[in-house]
Parts: C-alpha cells; sequence; structure tokens
C-alpha cells in the first residue's frame, strides 16, 4: 500500500512538472535570438499588403523585459517588448518609441512604427509550435474591435 501511494505521488508530481507553466516553454521559443517571418498580420481577414518580421532578442524573461524589432521590407525598424502570460495562453506586444528615431523622416522607419503601433495588444494563443506561432485579438490598439490574426514561423 505505501509503495502504491509512493507510485501516485510521483505520477502526480511528474505530471504536474510536465503541464507546468507553458510561460516559460513559449517563451523559451521566441528567447532565442533569430528571425521571426510573419506570413500572416490580417484585420477581419484582410492581410497586410506588407508583412514585417521580427529579429527577436537574447532574453531571461524572469530578468528583464523582452526586446525585438518590426522590420519592414524598406529597412525600417520599430522596438516592441513581448510577453506571454497566463501560462502561455496570452502573447502580449507593446510598442516602445524610440526617442533617437522619434525625430527622424525616415518614411520606412515610420511605416514600421505605425505598424508596430497599430498591431500592439494582448493576444489569444491559438497556435504554439516550435517553428509556428499564430495569436489572435479584438482588441489591438490601430484595429480595436476588429478580428487581428498575427502567424510568425521561425526562419
Amino acid at each position: 500500500m505505501k509503495t502504491l501511494k509512493i507510485i501516485s505521488l510521483s505520477m502526480v508530481i511528474l505530471i504536474g512538472f510536465a503541464a507546468c507553466n507553458k510561460t516559460k516553454v513559449n517563451s523559451k521559443r521566441l528567447m532565442k535570438a533569430g528571425e521571426w517571418k510573419v506570413t500572416e498580420l490580417s484585420v477581419d481577414g484582410s492581410n497586410e499588403a506588407e508583412l514585417p518580421s521580427w529579429e527577436i532578442e537574447d532574453c531571461d524573461i524572469y530578468a528583464q523585459s523582452c526586446m525585438a524589432e518590426w522590420m519592414n521590407e524598406e529597412g525600417g525598424h520599430a522596438e516592441f517588448v513581448w510577453q506571454f502570460r497566463e501560462k502561455g495562453k496570452t502573447f502580449e506586444i507593446s510598442y516602445q518609441a524610440d526617442e533617437d528615431h522619434a525625430h527622424a523622416h525616415d518614411h520606412a522607419a515610420e511605416e514600421a512604427a505605425a505598424q508596430a503601433y497599430a498591431f500592439s495588444g494582448i493576444y489569444e494563443v491559438v497556435e504554439s509550435k516550435s517553428k509556428e506561432m499564430q495569436f489572435q485579438t479584438t482588441s489591438a490598439l490601430g484595429h480595436g474591435g476588429k478580428s487581428v490574426v498575427i502567424k510568425i514561423e521561425k526562419k
């Protein structure tokens, strides 16, 4: 009987350990430095004409804010902070205005900043694989009340 209790307790701990905190698992997928290609950036089913890519910087999710670059094809870029929450069920993007570029009149950078701002928000994680992710929201800053979908894949 005592052996059965020990085995049962061990199984519960093992299952709890395996199922715990998807926040860390999802964050580790993006934490590694590298480029993620945005394959869909749609509002109410209509895909954006210009799809960016994200350059994810190395990050310790427990010690610092995780930064990334929102880059467009013309060479423009904007910084944003990202994080997973609620055990990996939600994903947040928050555009960060860069003071050095705030006064620049670089059209490509302005477009990247505008797009990063418009798509900032808290997203539901719809799909989470090691090389593909999909996020969905109706509360993106620039598209309130509209269905916004972001799909990314690792380059």
